[in-house]
């Protein structure tokens, strides 16, 4: 399952029923969390997980992305969504 984030608070939802296969998109104001200085950064670890690279971008944040965290643009968005039968975005 591709799960959206689009919040620190989704994040904390959605990490409680993550799956090992599934994968994490953070967009919009989650893509805070990339930065691992971020106190929920930890919550990261051990997920596949990628980030918008336009939001990243919008927000500043261009120069704080873990190395970690896959940057995708929206082709990347989509290809995602194709990977995964379901998806769930998380506000």
């Amino acid at each position: 399952m591709l799960h959206i984030i689009k919040s620190e608070q989704a994040l904390a939802e959605a990490v409680l029923v993550c799956a090992e296969q599934d994968t994490l998109i953070l967009i919009e104001d989650a893509v805070y969390l990339v930065n691992p200085l971020h106190k929920r950064f930890a919550a990261l670890k051990g997920l596949n997980v990628a980030a918008l690279v336009s939001d990243i971008e919008a927000r500043g944040m261009a120069q704080r992305v873990s190395p970690s965290i896959t940057q995708v643009d929206y082709a990347g968005f989509v290809q995602l969504t194709a990977q995964h039968s379901k998806s769930l975005t998380w506000n």
